[in-house]
């Protein structure tokens, strides 16, 4: 569902997951125990910290008070798939894939029940590398294998009069190889991955009246996501051609979070009134950075690399370890009215704080909707709305600020070193720091937008939509201290190296118009389609983002990285009666843009993201996306009446069915001898086998 969702939407931490109405890192379930999953509902909610277009929503199953209970078997293996694009040889993948959930009664009243849920991934991917080095080009395949296991377990109780209580725990671990080989990076560059987590959900509705409901729900966990290199040796970094050496990567992240939300709604006549406190996150955060700690050497091409000839290199020593408490906290208020019978108006807000970054008097955020209907019992509705959204910084800021004080954990950027450098090149180096810009605030989304909802028949309706929005403050990094134009040879402070100081002085604009179909238009056939026509301009990436050049951050305003004129979706269900069932996933995209880079450090500030004279960002078109899926199944009736019995559902998917090369991007480094093209593709036409069964 993601692939109606908005990239741009989505602020510092990505897509924002809602889960039975907390925001989660991940379901806390397996896909068979998923009661729904929705996006864009009640997109100006005051519920919720991110707009509709950038949120997924779900709902997972509760216990039954009957035994129900689904398991699936997915394989697939490369001797039924096509070869990738960028493959000299066919990669010899394969996957196994184990799912299932269980529900039912743990007492003879059957008022108490239970839900488990396993999964078990193994899957055998190969990472494809088209890289050019010293000695010729670069092609191989590299295992990439990634294992999955998940089991959790909850337990239902329910009062009577709608009142219920449940608690549920689960676990997680996940491991990948060859994290980050692909492309123009070789398999001596790559990392080792390990990902575990445990969790502790609790749920409680109680119903105090007929018009007073709380809803409270709230988890407590702890994970542990450590990333190793392949070797220690020094990274080798040579724009738009290969990277290799060690990974330089190795790092730890621990965590132990609270998430919860309490959320109290009263009822009465035409009006409902939402009101609660929201903590989507409060964390005990431990960072362990030991990356660069033999350093990264960065080349401008391949005859800078076999002259031994770094444009820069950058080490790291000191204290790697830091631990800090996150704290995000909300207040929510949100009023719907019915007016009239076919006007209906909600309006609420939002206030957030957040520690380390915050600004106490600016961060209320009000939204507001409506709901009209021209004809009291008439089948068009226009609908419309505005509201105020603040984005979260995420913890790797914070670990940054602590970790590059100047003191903690120093790193040096040497200019133009020896290939390998010396000691006594780095005796007089000054280290780099990152700052918090005085002038910093919580960066803000208004979104707003109105349209028209047409009912076709009973089950099926068509809207048309235009949406704006407008990112305020928004994040970005620049180089405090880089040298000044127009020489930029020196640093104004020659007693401190890059000074990356974090703002909120970003901006972004966009536009768009949405054609959406949803519904079962005839008996057979359930789906929905969506066009999106739209363009959106900013002038930074987000935090992490630096401008091209420090002093002069406004010219890096372009189109957005994730920005795409058109987009198509389509997803849908065919139903030929006992035969089959026939699914469809149709996704038509125009390209990305794509960055255009020197590949050197043209203005001395240790970054090699330096454009041509007179290039703008993003100047070049990047390609298209074409994607059908197919899903083939058939359901076999193991009981002779057909009904309420067990069923067996044995289906063929095939993803990519037209075999198109999806390149992923293009190079846009000058000096690589890639410019211009691509190195990597998404996956080729792909079959595979799927048994489910479920009583």
């Amino acid at each position: 569902m993601s692939r109606f969702l908005d990239s741009d939407a989505t602020g510092t931490n990505g897509v924002t997951l809602v889960v039975n109405g907390i925001e989660a890192n991940g379901p806390g379930v397996t896909a068979s125990a998923i009661q729904s999953v929705k996006i864009n509902q009640n997109p100006y909610t005051a519920l919720y910290s991110r707009p509709g277009r950038a949120r997924i929503e779900i709902t997972t199953k509760g216990g039954t008070p009957q035994f129900h209970g689904s398991a699936n078997f997915l394989y697939r293996d490369a001797l039924f798939d096509a070869q990738n694009a960028f493959a000299v040889t066919k990669p010899s993948e394969q996957r196994t894939y184990y799912e299932g959930s269980l529900t039912g009664p743990l007492s003879h009243s059957k008022k108490t029940t239970f839900l488990l849920a396993l999964d078990r991934d193994n899957d055998n991917q190969q990472a494809i590398v088209v890289a050019a080095g010293p000695d010729g080009d670069i092609n191989a395949n590299v295992p990439n294998p990634t294992h999955h296991y998940f089991l959790s377990g909850r337990v239902f109780h329910d009062y009577g009069q709608g009142n219920q209580f449940w608690v549920g725990y689960s676990y997680e671990h996940k491991t990948v190889q060859n994290q980050g080989v692909g492309g123009t990076v070789i398999q001596e560059a790559g990392t080792n991955t390990l990902f575990f987590e445990h969790e502790v959900n609790v749920g409680d509705t109680y119903v105090f009246s007929p018009k007073l409901l709380n809803q409270l729900h709230f988890l407590v966990g702890h994970f542990d996501n450590q990333t190793h290199s392949l070797n220690e040796n020094p990274q080798l970094a040579v724009s738009g051609a290969f990277t290799g050496g060690g990974a330089q990567a190795d790092a730890r992240r621990t965590e132990y979070h609270f998430d919860g939300t309490d959320i109290v709604t009263y009822s009465a006549g035409k009006q409902e009134i939402k009101f609660g406190v929201d903590v989507p996150d409060i964390s005990r955060r431990g960072f362990d950075d030991f990356t660069n700690q033999a350093g990264t050497y960065s080349f401008a091409s391949l005859a800078d690399y076999e002259a031994s000839n770094p444009f820069s290199y950058l080490v790291q020593s000191g204290q790697g370890h830091v631990t800090f408490l996150e704290k995000t906290v909300a207040g929510i208020f949100e009023d719907t009215i019915r007016l009239r019978s076919n006007l209906s108006v909600a309006a609420g807000v939002r206030y957030y704080w957040q520690n380390y970054f915050h600004d106490i008097a600016h961060n209320f955020a009000p939204r507001l909707s409506f709901a009209y209907a021209p004809a009291a019992k008439g089948t068009t509705v226009i609908r419309g709305g505005a509201g105020f959204f603040f984005d979260r910084t995420g913890p790797s800021p914070i670990s940054d600020l602590l970790h590059f004080n100047g003191v903690r954990l120093k790193r040096f950027i040497l200019e133009n070193p020896t290939y390998p450098v010396t000691a006594p090149e780095l005796a007089g180096v000054p280290t780099s720091v990152v700052v918090l810009d005085p002038r910093q605030r919580i960066p803000y989304t208004i979104q707003f937008g109105v349209g028209i909802e047409q009912q076709l028949n009973a089950k099926s309706s068509l809207s048309i939509n235009y949406l704006g929005s407008r990112g305020i403050d928004l994040f970005r990094s620049v180089d405090a201290n880089a040298p000044a134009p127009p020489d930029y040879i020196a640093r104004p402070n020659p007693n401190l190296g890059q000074e990356r100081q974090l703002q909120s002085e970003g901006y972004q604009k966009s536009n768009s118009l949405q054609v959406s179909f949803r519904g079962r238009p005839v008996s057979y056939f359930t789906g929905q389609a969506q066009y999106t026509f739209g363009k959106t301009y900013n002038n930074t990436s987000g935090i992490t983002y630096f401008p091209a050049n420090s002093y002069f951050p406004n010219s890096d305003w372009s189109r957005s990285d994730n920005d795409q004129r058109n987009k198509f979706d389509l997803l849908g269900t065919l139903e030929a009666g006992k035969w089959f069932d026939l699914g469809t996933a149709l996704s038509l995209y125009s390209g990305k843009p794509v960055n255009i880079t020197t590949g050197n450090d043209d203005n001395h500030d240790g970054l090699a993201i330096d454009r041509p004279v007179g290039v703008p960002r993003n100047a070049m078109h990047g390609p298209g996306y074409i994607d059908l899926d197919l899903n083939l199944a058939h359901d076999f009736i193991l009981t002779k009446t057909g009904k309420d019995g067990p069923v067996a559902t044995l289906s063929v998917n095939s993803f990519n069915v037209l075999n198109h090369a999806n390149d992923v991007t293009y190079v846009g480094v000058v000096s690589s001898p890639f410019f211009g093209h691509a190195v990597a593709a998404q996956p080729p036409r792909r079959l595979q086998l799927d048994l489910e069964f479920k009583f």
